[in-house]
C-alpha cells in the first residue's frame, strides 16, 4: 500500500495530520484482510475528493479490481460525503458483484475536531452472505481495528500488517484468556504441545509469549520471532482499546519454521560456494606462480613473452574467482573485475623502466559471474597486447578503459595513445593468439560485436548484451 502524498499536500493538511493518516494506513491491509473486504483512504482536494491509498483482501475476491489511487471524484458515493460532512460512520447498499449486493461502510478520520480523511471498506452485505463462525471472529476483529481508527486511537502498528494464507488469528482478552483461536492457529500451537487453546491462560501454556504480554501492559502492537521447541513462529500481538483501556489482543501467528530452514540452507550454500571459489582462486594462482617460475628458465624471448601471457590469462580468471569468493553472489561489478586486472598487468607485465599508466573509468554495472569470466579474459588479452605492441620504441604510454552501460548493452573500450596498428593491418589475416582469443570470446561466447580503429593509437570496441548473456549461459 502507497500513499499518494503529492495528493495529501493539494488537500491543504499539516505534517502531523499527514503522519496520521499514514499511521492509519499501516492497518488498513490487516482490515481489509480480515474483513474480506476493499479498503479505500480518500481525502479532500481543491478538485474534488481524492484516493490516497487502496488495498485489496487477500482472503477474498476483490470488488474492485481497477486501481482507483490518485483518482478525484467530484461526485463521490454519498457514503463517503455523509462521512465527511457528518463526521459519523455512514453504511449504505453499494451496488453489486457477481450478482452479490454490496455495502459500503464510510468511516470518519478526525484531528481537531476536523475531518481529514474517509476510510471505506467495500464488502458483500450481510443479506447476501453467510459467514462461518471464523470468518464472523474476522470481521468483528476487523470492526475492532476500525473503531480504533474512528476514535483517534494508534496502537503504533509499524511491521507489515497483512494476514496471508496460513497464518493463525487468537483473540485473547484483558486478562489473557484465549477467548478464540482459528484452526490454523490450533494447529501451529498443536505442534508446539499445546491443546485446547481456547479458555487457556497464555500465562500457563508454556510458550514465550512476550508479544502478547508486551501488547497488553504497553498497549503497543509488537511483533517477534520466537523460536523454540524446534520450530520458528513470527507472533504479532494489536492491543484492542476502548475509552483508553485495553479490551483484549488481536495476536496473528505464523509458521516460518521451513522458511527458515530453508534460509539456512541457502547460507550454507552460499558458503560451500564461496569456499570453492577461494580454492580455485588459490589453484588458479599456484599455477600462474608455476608459469612464472617456468619463464624465468626459459632462454628465448619469445618463449618467456608466451608462458608470461598464460600467467595473465590465468591470473584474469583468478581474479573473477577471487571476487566471487568475497561476494557470494551470482553477479559481479565489472568496473572491480577491471582495476584488479589492471592492477595485475601493471605490476606484472610492464616494466619497471617504462611509465605506461592504465586506468578504468565509466561503470559497466553488474554482470552475470560467466560473462565476467569471458569479459576478464576479454580485456586481459587487450590491455597486454596494447602493453606488448603499442609503446614500441617509446618509454612512456597511456592505456585508458572505457566502461559504459545503457540498458542491456555493455560497452567496453579500450584505447591507447601508442603507434597505432600497421599500415594494411587485417583483423582476419594479422591477428595474433591474444586477437584470436579475443574474437572466440567476444562472438561466439558472448554474441557480441567487436572492433578496431587506429587513429591517435589503437581503439578496440567490445559491445554485448548483458540480458543475452544471462539467459544463455
Amino acid at each position: 500500500m502507497q500513499l499518494a502524498n503529492p495528493f495529501l499536500k493539494v488537500a491543504g493538511l499539516s505534517d502531523r495530520q499527514i503522519k496520521k493518516i499514514e499511521a492509519v494506513g499501516k492497518n488498513i491491509q490487516l482490515i481489509a484482510d480480515l474483513s474480506y473486504s476493499d479498503i479505500v483512504m480518500y481525502c479532500p482536494s481543491e478538485a474534488g475528493i481524492v484516493a490516497v491509498a487502496a488495498v485489496k483482501p487477500n482472503t477474498s475476491i476483490s470488488v474492485r479490481p481497477d486501481n482507483i489511487v490518485g483518482q478525484v471524484f467530484e461526485h463521490p458515493p454519498e457514503a463517503i460525503t455523509k462521512a465527511f460532512t457528518g463526521g459519523v460512520r455512514v453504511e449504505e447498499r453499494y451496488g453489486e458483484f457477481n450478482g452479490a449486493a454490496l455495502t459500503i461502510y464510510a468511516i470518519p478520520i478526525r484531528d481537531s475536531g476536523r475531518v481529514i480523511a474517509v476510510i471505506t471498506s467495500e464488502r458483500r452485505s450481510p443479506e447476501d452472505w453467510r459467514p462461518s463462525e471464523m470468518e464472523q471472529m474476522y470481521v468483528a476483529s476487523a470492526d475492532d481495528l476500525i473503531e480504533m481508527i474512528e476514535a483517534g486511537v494508534d496502537v503504533g502498528i509499524t511491521f507489515p500488517s497483512s494476514k496471508e494464507a496460513g497464518d493463525g488469528l487468537l483473540r485473547v482478552d484483558f486478562n489473557g484468556i484465549i477467548t478464540y483461536a482459528t484452526p490454523n492457529a490450533v494447529m501451529i500451537y498443536r505442534r508446539l504441545g499445546v491443546d485446547a487453546l481456547v479458555g487457556k491462560s497464555i500465562y500457563e501454556i508454556g510458550l514465550d509469549e512476550t508479544p502478547i504480554l508486551s501488547a497488553l501492559e504497553d498497549r503497543k502492537a509488537v511483533r517477534r520471532e520466537v523460536t523454540e521447541k524446534n520450530m520458528t513462529v513470527i507472533k504479532r500481538a494489536i492491543p484492542l482499546i476502548e475509552k483508553d483501556h485495553v479490551k483484549g489482543i488481536i495476536a496473528i501467528v505464523r509458521d516460518v519454521t521451513d522458511v527458515r530452514a530453508r534460509e539456512q540452507q541457502l547460507k550454507i550454500k552460499e558458503a560451500t560456494i564461496r569456499e570453492i571459489h577461494h580454492r580455485v582462486k588459490n589453484n588458479l594462482q599456484t599455477i600462474a606462480s608455476l608459469l612464472r617460475l617456468q619463464s624465468r628458465r626459459m632462454e628465448t624471448p619469445e618463449a618467456r613473452q608466451a608462458l608470461l601471457e598464460s600467467v595473465g590469462r590465468i591470473s584474469s580468471i583468478a581474479v573473477v574467482h577471487e571476487i566471487l569468493s568475497q561476494s557470494g553472489s551470482g553477479t559481479l561489478d565489472f568496473k572491480e573485475i577491471a582495476g584488479n586486472i589492471t592492477g595485475m598487468i601493471q605490476s606484472s607485465l610492464v616494466h619497471p623502466d617504462k611509465k605506461i599508466t592504465i586506468m578504468t573509468r565509466g561503470a559497466g554495472g553488474q554482470i552475470p559471474s560467466p560473462m565476467a569470466t569471458a569479459l576478464a579474459l576479454v580485456l586481459t588479452e587487450l590491455v597486454q597486447n596494447a602493453v606488448e605492441h603499442a609503446f614500441e620504441g617509446r618509454d612512456s604510454g597511456k592505456i585508458i578503459i572505457l566502461l559504459e552501460r545503457r540498458g542491456k548493452t555493455l560497452t567496453m573500450a579500450v584505447n591507447d595513445d601508442g603507434i597505432g596498428l600497421p599500415e594494411g593491418f587485417d583483423i582476419g589475416k594479422n591477428s595474433n593468439l591474444g586477437l584470436q582469443i579475443v574474437h572466440t570470446l567476444v562472438t561466439d561466447e558472448l554474441g557480441g560485436t567487436w572492433d578496431m580503429q587506429s587513429e591517435n593509437g589503437t581503439k578496440v570496441t567490445i559491445k554485448v548484451s548483458v540480458e543475452q548473456v544471462s539467459q544463455d549461459v
